[in-house]
């Protein structure tokens, strides 16, 4: 067995059954190891996209996602997704190739120093130099991808490396370590805190959005009479219907579910991570006691200090916190969510043509079921969804508010598509970042997915030209000229429709997603409402709240 058959085979007893990225000279000997194993690669046309893929993978079944690809340029091509994965809190293992360490008749052609060049991208990212390090060099990244909050790691190996005889004995994979709860003082510290509050709120994010801490969150809130506001990544964590939800965070300032948290003297953190939604967008004034709950230490910033931090299993912790909380009144909590929740139905999406954003949201609120998966490139849109679509279930939505790159929407919805129990995927994008990775339309038809995309079309990029409108500048490096968007995708394989005045797009869209195959939407957006954005929508909540 050479270093290449140990890894892949290491890559199985982790569970892995699905490798995304392409071929390169460097990486041959884990090709044809991948091709005698019972692990699928998913080939993709460029790299970036299958390291978004292997993020929506790792993010969805919370075990890393793995990428590949060959040295230098093709490395170079993973760092979007690495990056996006890190900072979203996604596990994912990237390996790469690299040209021999002996006998390299090639030079320096194409070779970049990528361990050190994703240093800064990753939490660990090194060079295998001796094949009978890799089988715990895969266990070391398996465990530093999914310790505290998950993040993203590189291991190159080099092609001579790769194919070397493995000389010491395969050892089996021992069990993992299972998360603890914190000192019963911990918890009963960080329970006289909750108990001692005035008007306490639980915000919850991504780390929280797993099965299991999603019912826990909601017997802790229902317990203890506490409100539920949660960041972008957190949606669904809680269903957004349910009386103790005050729906979500959607920009970096005021809106009307900052009514949830502006007054609060006390955040019960869940899950958060600072990057996924700034603190002080939140806590402006750095005031607000904190308690920090999660399976990580706290990132501590200006605005997030926690006075009390429990770090462990996030369902246990909630468990045994609840036991000791006075249940309280939750009146005060639902009456907050009834009023976020009638503020946002009573928004005027319009009847025009083209549709406005939030016209384009209850289309799709519409047209898809509770159960079937929303995946979001990023774009102006991206802020109306996360305040008005009610997500049940947690992962029903998935946006990036870490990273918030363009680009990772076709391929989270396709990595979606891939792990769906006979839910349907729909992935909506702009057309700045569908056009980042179009050419990736080739890899969902091959593969045979089902996957319906609504491209909404501005011809620019929207979001950059709302800025610009809000500072008073001219529109100026913002206009785009697109190509025709359903004959794009047609001669990629795909089935394609435009949306015209007499249209309903929320017609268009179940017919397109009961459709199987690629089915591609091309549909016009006026983005003129940004404008309601830029008014003072905390001051309407509070009105409304005053209001006997």
């Amino acid at each position: 067995m050479n270093a290449a058959q140990a890894l892949v085979r290491r890559l199985i007893d982790h569970g892995v059954d699905a490798v995304f990225g392409l071929p390169g000279e460097e990486n041959l000997a884990f090709v044809e190891a991948l091709a005698d194993s019972a692990i699928e690669l998913v080939v993709t046309r460029h790299e970036q996209h299958a390291a978004f893929m292997a993020a929506a993978h790792g993010r969805l079944t919370r075990r890393p996602g793995v990428c590949l690809a060959t040295l230098g340029p093709g490395a170079i091509n993973l760092f979007t997704g690495l990056a996006h994965a890190e900072l979203g809190g996604m596990p994912v293992i990237a390996i790469t190739g690299q040209k021999p360490n002996r006998d390299n008749d090639e030079g320096s052609f194409q070779v970049v120093d990528i361990p050190a060049a994703a240093r800064p991208l990753t939490r660990w990212s090194v060079a295998v130099s001796d094949p009978r390090a890799i089988v715990a060099t895969i266990d070391e990244a398996f465990s530093r991808a999914m310790s505290d909050r998950p993040g993203a790691v590189l291991i190159e190996l080099p092609e001579d490396v790769a194919e070397e005889t493995m000389e010491t004995a395969y050892w089996p994979l021992t069990d993992p370590v299972h998360s603890s709860v914190p000192a019963s003082a911990a918890i009963a510290a960080a329970a006289d805190v909750i108990n001692r509050a005035t008007r306490p709120v639980i915000l919850v994010s991504a780390g929280a959005t797993s099965v299991e801490v999603s019912r826990s969150l909601t017997a802790f809130a229902e317990s203890t009479g506490i409100g539920v506001l949660a960041t972008q990544l957190g949606k669904g964590a809680i269903p957004e219907s349910h009386p103790l939800s005050n729906r979500s965070l959607g920009i970096h300032r005021p809106d009307y579910s900052h009514v949830a948290i502006e007054p609060a003297d006390l955040v019960v953190a869940v899950g958060y991570q600072p990057v996924e939604h700034p603190p002080l967008a939140w806590n402006p004034e750095a005031n607000k006691t904190i308690i920090h709950v999660a399976s990580w230490r706290a990132a501590k910033e200006r605005g997030y200090q926690p006075s009390h931090e429990l770090v462990g299993d996030i369902s246990g912790i909630l468990e045994l916190l609840g036991q000791q909380i006075t249940p309280r009144d939750p009146t005060i909590a639902s009456d907050v969510g009834s009023v976020i929740s009638k503020l946002l139905d009573n928004e005027d999406g319009g009847e025009g043509f083209p549709p406005s954003p939030l016209a384009i949201v209850r289309a799709v609120q519409s047209a898809v079921n509770e159960r079937d998966v929303v995946a979001l490139d990023n774009g102006a849109y991206k802020i109306w969804f996360a305040r008005h679509f009610r997500a049940e279930f947690p992962n029903r939505l998935l946006l990036d508010n870490a990273l918030a790159t363009m680009g990772a929407g076709l391929a989270t919805g396709m990595a979606a598509t891939r792990l769906a129990n006979n839910e349907r995927v729909l992935v909506v994008a702009g057309d700045g970042g569908f056009l980042m990775n179009v050419q990736d339309i080739e890899t969902a038809c091959r593969l045979e997915l089902d996957l319906t995309i609504l491209v909404v079309r501005d011809n620019a990029y929207g979001f950059i030209g709302w800025h610009q409108e809000e500072q008073g500048r001219d529109r100026d490096g913002v206009a785009l000229a697109n190509p025709d968007m359903a004959l794009l995708a047609e001669a990629f394989g795909a089935s394609a429709c435009t949306v015209t005045k007499t249209d309903s797009l929320a017609d268009m869209l179940e017919r397109a997603m009961d459709t199987s195959g690629v089915s591609l939407i091309d549909c016009p957006i006026d983005y003129t409402m940004n404008a309601l954005l830029s008014t003072d929508l905390y001051a309407h909540a509070r009105e409304a709240l005053a209001r006997p």
